[in-house]
């Protein structure tokens, strides 16, 4: 309730003295105040709507932090520089440019998720908190936040190491959703090895026979890349 629903319940006889109105006023809004700070926690503690330290909070809560470890590129001196400062993606540090790299320098550092890649992972952390074991849970799990990615059981236990893919096609999660999932993938079996594979042409889908040409997961000859493991945990 607002400060001028609850003024409004006071009685004929004392709405009409001034000193008094405003004594309740003083008093009251304080508790309007904290009324209101209460009611906006829910959507400011909502997956959907927290950001910046309120998703800091949910990974808390949920069990995933925003920092995610990347390679330190454009540093350390390397051969086979591109003559247009590109090795890749990573800038030129031929001679002159690039420094050696001693026995403790580190190779890599700690960057933040933006608070949309963010979101997703803790969307995918909070149902994988709760999974209960079956490869079909796994995929509703990516299609509630990934749709598009397969999960898929090799059924190699007579092999003596059971494993399981997930494909990732193209155009499905940018760079920094990848490496996080690499390096710390939510929803895995006890003693099942997971394998991530990746398009190798980032906006092209898996290359993959009798698959409908309207797919976007998977494709035929001129329509898809190779999909290579990038990840085996």
């Amino acid at each position: 309730m607002t400060l001028g629903q609850y003024l409004g319940l006071v009685t004929w006889f004392h709405a009409a003295r001034p000193r008094y109105m405003n004594m309740l006023a003083a008093l009251l809004q304080p508790l309007v105040d904290a009324q209101a700070l209460l009611a906006s926690l829910v959507a400011d503690f909502d997956l959907d709507t927290a950001i910046g330290v309120q998703l800091d909070t949910l990974g808390l809560w949920i069990g995933r932090n925003r920092w995610l470890k990347v390679p330190i590129t454009g540093v350390y001196f390397s051969f086979d520089n591109s003559d247009d400062g590109t090795v890749g993606s990573s800038p030129r540090t031929g001679f002159d440019q690039g420094v050696w790299l001693g026995a403790y320098d580190p190779t890599t550092k700690l960057i933040a998720m933006d608070d949309e890649t963010f979101r997703k992972l803790l969307k995918l952390q909070a149902i994988a908190n709760h999974w209960d074991g079956t490869i079909p849970s796994i995929q509703a799990a990516f299609n509630a936040v990934y749709p598009g990615v397969i999960v898929q059981d090799r059924g190699d236990v007579a092999g003596g190491l059971m494993s399981m893919d997930v494909l990732i096609p193209g155009v499905q999660m940018n760079s920094v959703e990848l490496a996080a999932l690499e390096q710390d993938f939510p929803i895995k079996p006890s003693g099942v090895r997971v394998n991530i594979i990746e398009s190798t042409i980032s906006t092209q889908p898996i290359f993959a026979f009798d698959i409908p040409s309207s797919s976007n997961i998977f494709g035929g000859f001129d329509q898809a890349a190779w999909g290579t493991i990038i990840q085996s945990t």
